[in-house]
């Protein structure tokens, strides 16, 4: 059977296609081979009646994504090796220990020629900051431009201005040292929340070691004590840099997650 093979032209005009600049840096560092997904479904009822006690007491309640940044936090806290990510130039890559609590997350912004463009600023120290803290500070990033957030002009201007080769050293340049990583991404974690687009599940590769991403919180059939009844439930995903982290640890680190969440654990409030 004839092989055909398509070498498809790279474009290095003065504006690269602002919609592909991302993926081209982002492809050339997920590895599937790499990558394990795991996911459960966890119960919200705990973490929802604490919602309800900041509205009767005339509080803003925390959002869903500064409750995961935040259980995201107890967990590398508690289990330090999972806060490393494998850094550095070709052949002279290492495991990088973190000890920041700086967490990434995908926060949807409205950028020109990128429509639904996630942008992934950095929240800092989470551990400390309380949920209310979190939730004004994603709501600033939900909201900023490039007058009043530095990362977003710097993010744009090498989007805009920087020719395809050079910005995707760039934009890899994290990948390679642990100095530029920290600044720009952080620790080892990302969140991320597909429940914004509705969707339940999402199933994809990041370019970070560990990603915690939630789906829609809704009432969904919940069997407890042999009962078969309607619960506020919470799809819950780990995607994680097989290379750090063994599939038992994982699985039990994940479960530990769950437990954060239906506990409503008392560190997070």
């Amino acid at each position: 059977m004839p092989i055909t093979i398509t070498i498809m032209p790279r474009n290095f005009s003065i504006w690269p296609r602002l919609s592909n600049i991302n993926a081209w840096s982002m492809n050339d560092i997920m590895v599937a081979s790499h990558m394990v997904t795991m996911t459960s479904l966890a119960s919200i009822k705990k973490i929802e009646e604490v919602r309800q006690s900041y509205k009767e007491n005339g509080m803003q309640p925390p959002s869903y994504t500064a409750i995961i940044i935040k259980a995201t936090y107890l967990l590398i806290k508690r289990y330090p090796e999972v806060n490393r990510a494998i850094l550095g130039p070709p052949f002279f890559r290492k495991i990088i220990q973190f000890e920041n609590f700086d967490i990434n997350v995908a926060v949807e912004k409205s950028l020109p020629n990128i429509p639904g463009q996630a942008y992934a600023p950095v929240i800092r120290n989470v551990d400390k900051k309380d949920l209310l803290e979190i939730t004004k500070e994603l709501q600033f990033f939900a909201t900023s431009t490039e007058e009043n957030d530095n990362n977003l002009k710097l993010f744009m201007r090498v989007l805009k201005f920087v020719p395809y080769p050079f910005a995707k050293w760039i934009l890899n340049a994290p990948y390679w040292f642990p100095h530029f990583w920290i600044k720009h991404k952080g620790c080892a974690c990302w969140v991320n929340s597909p429940a914004k687009s509705g969707a339940d599940l999402l199933f994809t590769l990041w370019p970070w070691p560990i990603t915690f991403s939630f789906g829609v919180v809704k009432k969904r059939p919940w069997v407890f004590e042999d009962q078969v009844m309607a619960e506020m439930t919470i799809p819950l995903t780990m995607v994680f840099d097989r290379r750090l982290l063994g599939g038992g640890p994982a699985g039990r680190l994940f479960s530990e997650f769950k437990k954060i969440i239906e506990d409503a654990d008392s560190e997070l409030f």
